[in-house]
């Protein structure tokens, strides 16, 4: 993913050993809403999915794995989100066979359902 943050200032709210759960205001000020799109801006689905993938490393960090983005399986771009929302992403992990992790990421904006990703991960 990005090598810049793209939503800064997450807050941890949940962490446990079958997930995680993040939260992240969504600055109006952002220069992304300067071009995304004039006079309708929304947050470009992007975004959503380096929230998740932030998600996943810190869970991973937290229980000593190391997880590599292996394949999007789905993404899901259900309602759009605005400047100023509070974006809320919850993270589901299951681990496989063959080091392979399944992750199951549900997006929400001022609590209604943003995105839904279903991610597969391997540990090296």
């Amino acid at each position: 993913m990005s090598a810049v943050t793209l939503l800064p200032g997450e807050i941890l709210r949940r962490l446990d050993d079958t997930g995680v759960t993040l939260s992240v205001a969504v600055d109006p000020e952002a220069p992304v809403f300067a071009g995304h799109y004039p006079h309708f801006p929304l947050l470009p689905g992007v975004f959503l999915l380096d929230l998740t993938q932030r998600a996943v490393h810190r869970f991973a960090a937290e229980h000593g794995h190391r997880l590599s983005l292996e394949s999007v399986l789905s993404a899901r771009f259900l309602n759009p989100v605005t400047p100023g929302a509070e974006v809320t992403v919850d993270c589901t992990l299951a681990a496989g066979e063959d080091a392979l992790w399944t992750v199951s990421g549900r997006c929400t904006a001022d609590g209604e359902k943003a995105a839904t990703f279903r991610l597969r991960y391997r540990e090296p």
